[in-house]
């Protein structure tokens, strides 16, 4: 497989006006429906997709999760890439996974990619805590995760109860501006705060942590990476965002009531199973070493947790968010998947006033849920990180001019590829093949050779 030049000015000229102008665009995009192709995509293609029919694009966007991940890359690698030596394949956080060359048995050298970056304050010392607990680096989400546990301990210490309602309206509390600062080192000291009646601003690991109306973050960070030689380098990280509104200060924000002593009920409904299950755990534990942190230090407040694998399946995660709600955990770090979150957040969140915050789940669909403001996400929106691949795509680093997609046809595959194409055609660029496909397939080349015109 031969290697383009190597890549280092990523994001060039983009910044954060790029980007912004970028994901405007984008959110105007598409026909309104649930961001299908149109079809089932059984038959490798929308049958509208502007191609010509005539050789393969530059580059193929690849929208997934590592266990699809393992055989469409190996399809892709003993039957397509010697044909199409010079193909770039840009992929989001989903198959942002270090085992995939050697699951796949390929250095991958042609696939780079975006990720949520832990760009937050506290970023380098929850890397240390997670290298320290773990014996192994942090992953993609487990800032997000231990961000999101942080932020249900401190609001649930805040309320003294484990009640829902009562959490959600003390989230923006403990996270937004308006009281003191405190970070993943001051944790245990956050805690003690909150416990004393005291609101505080808790800055992250992963980002500001500080939520809009919708339950979104503000900021947020993404790192550019790119597979070398069977493992990934992180070449770039691009930082952008918003400062909060009057509407976003304004949302609930509750005092805390102050308690002398507290046991914070905080869930876990994470995919330690299923086809994400191989980030699924290291995102579990980016959100439990929150609860251990505390738990170890002391204090007159301590954390249960309970951990729930959803499998990745929508129907096991209703079943494991009720096992949740039966126990009495008024607050869940997840689920991961989009496709989960949005049946999950329906069916048992809202309706049992529970708060959920998600680490990973990156649909905009998200934003939009009639949540009663008990849905959160530590995670961005894939209105940003589509642009974000799609200007990684047409800019100097890979210089694609035209591009297929090959996405998962879920809430999560199909949100961010209607963002990516939208953003790579309001570029100027020309998409190609769009073809969508199902999880746990015992093949992929069909619709490799749809999207590649072979």
């Amino acid at each position: 497989m031969t290697r383009r030049i190597q890549r280092r000015d990523v994001l060039k000229g983009a910044g954060v006006a790029g980007i912004a102008a970028l994901a405007g665009c984008s959110t105007e995009s598409g026909d309104g429906d649930d961001g299908s192709d149109g079809d089932d995509g059984s038959d490798g293609s929308d049958g509208d997709d502007g191609s010509d029919g005539e050789g393969a694009p530059d580059a193929v966007m690849v929208v997934g999760f590592p266990e699809s991940g393992i055989q469409l890359f190996r399809d892709f690698y003993s039957d397509f890439a010697d044909d199409v030596p010079d193909l770039d394949i840009v992929v989001p956080d989903g198959l942002i996974d270090s085992d995939l060359p050697g699951e796949v048995d390929s250095d991958m050298n042609n696939v780079i990619g975006t990720a949520p970056s832990a760009g937050g304050p506290g970023a380098d010392f929850f890397t240390s805590l997670y290298e320290e607990e773990y014996d192994t680096a942090p992953g993609v989400f487990t800032a997000q995760a231990y961000d999101a546990m942080a932020v249900e301990i401190l609001a649930a210490t805040a309320a003294g109860e484990n009640e829902g309602e009562a959490i959600r309206d003390r989230v923006r509390t403990v996270a937004n501006p308006g009281g003191d600062e405190f970070g993943p080192e001051t944790l245990p000291d956050a805690v003690e705060a909150v416990a004393a009646g005291d609101p505080v601003h808790y800055v992250g690991a992963s980002s500001s942590v500080n939520f809009d109306v919708n339950g979104d973050i503000a900021t947020a960070a993404y790192d550019v990476q790119d597979f070398q030689d069977g493992d990934i380098v992180t070449l770039d990280t691009l930082e952008f965002g918003n400062e909060l509104s009057d509407e976003d200060l304004d949302a609930p924000s509750a005092d805390p009531v102050g308690v002398d002593e507290f046991e914070a009920k905080v869930g876990v409904l994470m995919p330690e199973t299923g086809d994400l299950g191989p980030l699924g755990g290291p995102i579990r534990d980016g959100a439990l070493l929150a609860a251990t942190q505390v738990n170890d230090a002391g204090l007159s407040v301590t954390v249960d947790t309970r951990v729930e694998d959803t499998q990745t399946d929508p129907q096991a995660g209703i079943s494991g968010a009720n096992s949740l709600v039966d126990a009495g955990y008024g607050a869940v770090v997840g689920p991961a998947a989009s496709n989960v979150n949005l049946q999950v957040a329906d069916q048992v969140f809202i309706p049992n006033g529970v708060v959920g915050i998600s680490p990973s789940s990156t649909s905009p669909d998200v934003t939009d849920l009639d949540d009663n403001g008990y849905i959160f996400r530590t995670a961005p929106s894939d209105l940003l990180q589509g642009p974000a691949m799609a200007e990684l795509a047409r800019g100097d680093t890979v210089g694609a001019e035209s591009s297929g997609t090959l996405y998962l046809n879920d809430a999560y595959g199909q949100s961010l590829e209607e963002q990516y194409v939208a953003a790579f055609e309001e570029s100027d660029g020309t998409i190609t093949e769009r073809v969508s496909f199902e999880p746990a397939q015992a093949t992929y080349t069909s619709q490799w050779s749809s999207v590649l015109n072979q």
